[in-house]
């Protein structure tokens, strides 16, 4: 699909979609406790459909209550003599489910398509087996096929490529037989590590950690106890529309927590430091009650926000990205609106994106007029004018938000192929802008 963007203001309010990154989560916990969980909240892009089809392939019964999905769940009563998992194009449901499919003892094929097929998955091979599964990938890439059970252990990770398989493990080895001693080098994106715990919470297990995440205790035969739980707001997916009302117009995004554990939640910081001008206000709680005889997810006092951007003068910045890569496309746009060269930190995160992001990113913007420079594992982003032209997405969702973000300030229509790929994400996201930019978006 191609989608053609010309320069207007952006101005109006909107909500920001459900995280897939909690979703995802939210759905393989559900698929892990005994009973029915309500999750309220969800936006059904790819990733998260892809999520509740490899819990279906798994036994759950998925269906549509009001508005909510209820999940109803008995994980190890699966008699299937072999199972197939299917991940779409997601690396964090394939990193997390390798493990949770450890826990069976029938052999599990999972595979994928698109950019997921090039995505290295080798890292589980090591730790799987020193934790009693059998493994083996294709060469270090997918289809992969595992089989357990999972006993539990002693083993090493190395984090810095990605956080995701911890979180497949945190969320597998409370229900291995034994007790489990994770350690962990290097580990890359805490934040996403802070919002798997919390999860794990609100679903009646519990992990310890020490100070510097390098040492992770997991006790074994715990129970997940099903619970309703609110998908939060995606500061992901919010972080191109503030950009949005910061480079042209004001634009209020909703459904945000401010008390989140989402690295992206530092998307504020970097509007700030730019001299955006950023405006907070409580929109009332989104607390989550019991349902079906199952626990609360914990975070009843949760506040959701509605956080408004609005233009102003904008400055070169500086800013540390390692933790939170996703924030790269958007940072692009507003860098390139900026006066001067901000810089980036954390570019080496990007290779194994959805595309090769940093490249992507330097062709692109590119493309439009704006210089991006890598050196080492910074970006140097030098802000001034926006030309119009055609690009391409790279069939990355991110992508195709932030050029259609610096479209706004570009000085003749932008032109995006495959601009379909924010389905994987934001399936609103095209709908939204339409609303932002007054028609203009088409």
């Amino acid at each position: 699909m191609t989608k053609s963007v010309k320069y207007t203001t952006a101005n109006g309010r909107v909500a920001a979609p459900a995280s897939k990154s909690v979703a995802q989560r939210a759905v393989v916990a559900a698929l892990l406790a005994r009973g029915t969980s309500v999750l309220r909240n969800l936006t059904l892009c790819s990733d998260t459909q892809a999520a509740l089809g490899v819990a279906q392939a798994l036994g759950a019964q998925v269906r549509q209550q009001e508005g909510s999905l209820l999940i109803t769940s008995n994980f190890f009563a699966n008699s299937a003599e072999r199972l197939s998992l299917f991940c779409g194009e997601s690396g964090l449901l394939t990193r997390m489910i390798t493990p949770v499919a450890a826990l069976l003892p029938q052999p599990v094929e999972v595979s994928g398509h698109g950019s997921l097929a090039t995505r290295p998955i080798g890292m589980v091979e090591a730790p799987l087996r020193d934790l009693g599964a059998t493994v083996a990938t294709t060469g270090g890439l997918l289809p992969l096929r595992v089989q357990g059970r999972l006993r539990g252990g002693t083993a090493s990770i190395d984090g810095s490529l990605s956080s995701q398989l911890l979180t497949g493990l945190l969320m597998a080895l409370p229900l291995a037989l034994h007790p489990s001693t994770l350690h962990v080098h290097s580990l890359k994106s805490r934040p996403y590590v802070d919002l798997t715990v919390a999860l794990l919470k609100a679903f009646g297990v519990s992990v310890a950690h020490d100070e510097r995440y390098e040492v992770f205790r997991i006790g074994g035969q715990q129970r997940y106890a099903p619970c309703s739980y609110s998908v939060e707001g995606d500061w992901s997916g919010a972080s191109c529309l503030l950009v949005a009302g910061a480079i042209a117009g004001r634009v209020t995004v909703e459904n945000l927590s401010l008390a989140s554990p989402q690295a992206d939640r530092e998307m504020l910081t970097a509007l700030k430091r730019a001299g955006a001008q950023v405006c907070i206000e409580a929109c009332g709680g989104n607390g989550n009650g019991s349902s079906d005889g199952g626990s609360s997810n914990g975070n009843g006092g949760d506040v959701r926000s509605a956080v408004t951007v609005s233009q102003s003068p904008l400055s070169a910045f500086t800013f540390d990205a390692t933790d939170c890569p996703d924030l790269f496309p958007a940072l692009a746009v507003l860098a390139s609106c900026c006066d001067g060269v901000s810089v980036v930190k954390g570019a080496s995160r990007l290779t194994h994106k959805e595309s090769n992001r940093a490249l992507a990113l330097q062709k692109e913007f590119g493309a439009l007029g704006v210089a991006i420079a890598l050196r080492g594992d910074e970006m140097l982003i030098t802000g001034g004018s926006i030309t119009g032209g055609s690009v391409h997405s790279h069939g990355d969702h991110r992508m195709a938000m932030a050029l259609a973000t610096a479209a706004l300030r570009a000085s003749g229509e932008v032109t995006i192929e495959q601009a379909e790929s924010v389905e994987k994400s934001y399936p609103g996201f095209w709908r939204d802008l339409d609303r932002l930019g007054e028609g203009s978006a088409r």
